[in-house]
């Protein structure tokens, strides 16, 4: 399998940032890390080697992004309207310096963006907030009301990066054209308690018939990576 690192500096966030590519072609597929979580952590908690079939055969190319969490929805000492410009930046990174050297590294169009926990959230926003850029979401266990990261705010500026309140005010027209091209794959364990965020998600998700599948696995399931490795096979 081929494995791919690099480091590039970053304008937006004005310092270099690292990733790790695997495989050599197919579906390029965005991967976030977990809350606090590192560009190689997919690699460390064996989710690579859940995939090694698709990915040495060129069905799937994953590029593994890196987080700043801790600067952002993590850091509880930060004003909101800082975490909300930081977090701003980082999309600005993904659209305009990352997505470029994905597309430089693998020239499919169709776009996979995918994560577990808290990563599940990073992946089902950026594909929300741009639907345009992204063409199936592959969402584990995943939070999708981060009110609590906001001072249990839904008022603007805040309502704007919370998909729990967000698409519920989405009304017709060019953005809902757009959501609606893309896919939501939503896995989640029945005793996990990131399962109401993730029903409210699909129900969402629903009313504005977005395309969407959601999977409830049995109690076996819980929030870990034993469970993210087995339905990773399922869902992308």
């Amino acid at each position: 399998m081929q494995r791919h690192y690099w480091k590039e500096w970053s304008a937006h966030l004005e310092r270099p940032m690292e990733a790790l590519a695997y495989g050599h072609g197919g579906a390029p597929v965005l991967v976030f890390p977990t809350s606090r979580g590192r560009f190689f952590q997919w690699e460390d908690f064996h989710m690579i080697e859940a995939l090694r079939e698709p990915l040495e055969r060129g069905w799937l190319q994953l590029f593994c992004v890196d987080g700043i969490d801790n600067e952002t929805w993590y850091n509880f000492e930060l004003p909101i309207s800082q975490v909300l410009a930081q977090h701003e930046r980082y999309e600005r990174y993904l659209l305009d310096e990352f997505l470029p050297l994905l597309r430089r590294h693998n020239h499919n169009p169709f776009l996979i963006a995918t994560g577990t926990s808290f990563g599940a959230f990073q992946a089902a926003n950026f594909a929300a907030r741009h639907p345009g850029r992204v063409n199936r979401v592959v969402a584990m266990s995943g939070d999708f009301d981060v009110s609590k990261n906001l001072d249990d705010s839904y008022d603007p500026p805040a309502y704007f990066f919370n998909p729990i309140a967000y698409l519920a005010g989405v009304q017709p027209g060019p953005y809902l054209d757009q959501l609606r091209q893309v896919e939501f794959r939503l896995a989640v364990g029945a005793h996990d308690f990131c399962l109401p965020p993730t029903q409210r998600l699909a129900s969402l998700l629903a009313h504005l018939q977005v395309p969407y599948r959601l999977d409830i696995w049995d109690a076996a399931y819980i929030h870990d990576w034993p469970t993210w490795r087995t339905m990773v096979n399922h869902l992308l």
